[in-house]
């Protein structure tokens, strides 16, 4: 309830807005630097990356959808 509130009421509940307000976009991927950092992994199949439980989710269903499950 409060990361809503707080995106709402600083960010006008947007994601992108947040993210920019915070230096990324186009040539500076949070998921990027996440992974370069050890919070996140990169599925040792394809390009995807996520969190641990995110990693193991996806290797479950396969990597035929991966392009399109990186935001």
């Amino acid at each position: 309830m409060a990361e809503a509130a707080l995106l709402a009421a600083e960010y006008g509940s947007s994601v992108a807005q947040l993210l920019h307000a915070h230096g990324y976009g186009p040539g500076h991927s949070v998921s990027a630097r996440a992974a370069s950092e050890g919070v996140w992994q990169k599925c040792s199949s394809c390009a995807y990356v996520g969190a641990p439980a995110s990693i193991a989710n996806h290797a479950k269903r396969g990597h035929a959808s991966a392009t399109t499950e990186q935001a």
